[in-house]
């Protein structure tokens, strides 16, 4: 036992305390956990506590593993845009493979090439074409192939190509935009607002207009290629200035470019929980109540008194402040479930958050059909 001063200003006695795997009963089920000290955080490794529930006989069973993995959808908003859902009963490294997959590997449609004609605003062609690039498309890249060649940028003098390539339908979409900003004729003499005075003095995403090519009329004619959002600002325009572009849209992925990431937002948390060690009342328990989360603590009356109930762990950050209070320090223990991971995925907007979820597991599932095929071929050159 030694007596350290925190970083909290205080000084406290800690007791050594070994590492060592542990775990709480939580419905009868025995969980393994990380605990959340003042200034530390115990049990932090990964010891392999998904394989007990995959054994049976002693022998492993991949199809007992799957079983038991467990996927609870908590909420989908925002149009389906937005999906927060529970990942039960994995371990830390499954879990951030299907946060990178989404981020880095599941394709989407995005501007690759931008043909300008004329751009004579203030932004230069090299950020303005860096800009469109990152708008975000309404269109379904399952529909799309690969690009398979590369797409030739310059002529053999090493500068801009000389003529359009010709897409592809399969491969390729198209947007053209064409935009001059005019001075409004009958524009009152009290304006002052620039959209008061000249006509188109913003671009915006709206003014793309897609280019059917090929048979794609037909293909999409339900649900036909547009912008994500029509109020994008693109740029700003004065009178006589013109901006006019063709460009092509190709399919890839997030590991590539940043443009390509269908996903604005995917990460995980472990699932907190509070244990209160004894009744925490009076002005204690709304001390107690502000040193947490909006909504994880509310106070109740019980037997006429005033006591703070762990209502919803969920909603705590874990910010340990309770462990500030020396009245308060001893009277709850804080930690997270390992294997209980909250996934919060926000798409851009191309395709719902959940069928995102879906595609993301059949990349890894494909990846590790892959690396099985590579480890039976391996070993077949030893036999």
């Amino acid at each position: 036992i030694i007596s350290v001063k925190s970083r909290m200003g205080r000084k406290s006695t800690v007791k050594e305390v070994k590492d060592e795997p542990m775990e709480v009963e939580e419905g009868g089920e025995k969980r393994n956990v990380l605990i959340m000290q003042e200034e530390r955080v115990l049990n932090t490794y990964d010891d392999d506590s998904d394989l007990p529930r995959a054994r049976r006989g002693g022998k492993f069973d991949v199809k007992q593993l799957c079983k038991d993995i467990k996927v609870d959808i908590v909420r989908e908003q925002d149009e389906r845009l937005l999906l927060e859902f529970d990942l039960l009963h994995v371990e830390a490294p499954i879990a951030n493979a299907l946060r990178r997959v989404l981020i880095a590997e599941v394709p989407s449609m995005a501007i690759e090439k931008v043909y300008l004609y004329q751009n004579t605003s203030v932004i230069q062609d090299e950020v303005l074409c860096h800009r469109l690039g990152l708008l975000p498309l309404n269109v379904d890249s399952r529909e799309f192939d690969l690009p398979k060649e590369k797409i030739v940028g310059i002529n053999e003098a090493g500068v801009d190509c000389d003529e359009v390539p010709t897409p592809d339908p399969n491969v390729h979409l198209v947007f053209a935009i064409n935009v001059s900003c005019t001075k409004k004729a009958k524009a009152s003499e009290a304006a002052s607002e620039p959209h008061e005075l000249y006509n188109d003095s913003s671009v915006y995403s709206r003014s793309f207009e897609w280019m059917p090519i090929g048979d794609q009329k037909e293909r999409f004619a339900a649900n036909p290629p547009r912008m994500v959002h029509e109020d994008i600002l693109v740029a700003k325009m004065r009178p006589g200035q013109q901006i006019e572009a063709l460009v092509h849209c190709v399919k890839g992925i997030g590991r590539d470019h940043a443009k390509f990431s269908p996903v604005a937002t995917a990460s995980y948390r472990l699932l907190p929980f509070i244990t209160l060690k004894r009744p925490v009342t009076g002005d204690a328990a709304r001390l107690f109540q502000k040193s947490f989360s909006d909504g994880v603590v509310e106070i109740k009356k019980k037997n006429g008194v005033d006591t703070a109930v762990i209502v919803d762990a969920r909603r705590d950050t874990s910010s340990r402040n309770v462990f500030r209070h020396e009245e308060l320090a001893n009277s709850v223990e804080m930690g997270k479930v390992k294997d209980h991971f909250i996934f919060s995925v926000e798409s851009t907007g191309a395709l719902p958050a959940a069928t995102l979820v879906i595609e993301a597991c059949k990349v890894i599932e494909r990846k590790s059909r892959m690396l099985r095929e590579l480890v039976a071929a391996s070993l077949a050159e030893f036999v």
